[in-house]
């Protein structure tokens, strides 16, 4: 029966089966409207002045976060610098793991090597070699620092033969938070 009743909508003409199909259609969606809940955290950032494992600036015997350090290349010479100005250092009474990556570079053409060691007089505790560059892995590699130990930092940087201008390397050091 609804099949031949029809409804005018304006111009058109509309069967009141179609009217009633329309408005079914439109319960039904009502009826899988999905409902959410938001749920909420909260987090407390403390300040310290630094974690248990640190670099140390070698001048002053001071702990930090962060340093710079600038060396000059030569074209296709290796330049090697055993004790660079800054060391990494555990000050804790227990051992951690730490992870190093080097993360960027500026300039690649002008870097053929890259070697870092991570050492004392009587252990390495890290060593990396990269030569394919500027496709070098970015991954983290982990090392062991033991406890109240002070490491040296070993660099050695071959140039490329057309090296010009500087070249600027970024690299991160992930440590466990206090």
């Amino acid at each position: 029966m609804l099949r031949n009743r029809k409804v005018k909508v304006g111009r058109f003409t509309v069967s009141m089966l179609a009217i009633v199909a329309i408005a079914l259609i439109a319960s039904i969606g009502a009826v899988f409207a999905v409902s959410y809940v938001v749920l909420q955290w909260t987090a407390t950032a403390t300040v310290s002045d630094n974690p248990k494992v640190c670099f140390i600036n070698w001048s002053n015997g001071q702990k930090a976060n962060t340093f710079s350090y600038a060396v000059s290349i030569f074209p296709n010479i290796k330049t090697i610098d055993e004790n660079i100005t800054y060391g990494i250092w555990n000050w804790d009474t227990v051992s951690h793991t730490v992870y190093l990556r080097w993360s960027s570079l500026t300039n690649s053409g002008n870097i053929a090597r890259l070697y870092i060691k991570v050492h004392n007089g009587t252990n390495t505790i890290y060593s990396k070699e990269w030569t394919s560059i500027p496709t070098f892995p970015t991954a983290w590699e982990s090392f062991n620092v033991p406890a109240n130990t002070k490491y040296a930092i070993w660099l050695e940087i071959t140039a490329t033969p057309g090296a010009t201008s500087s070249s600027v390397f970024a690299f991160e050091l992930k440590v466990e938070n206090p």
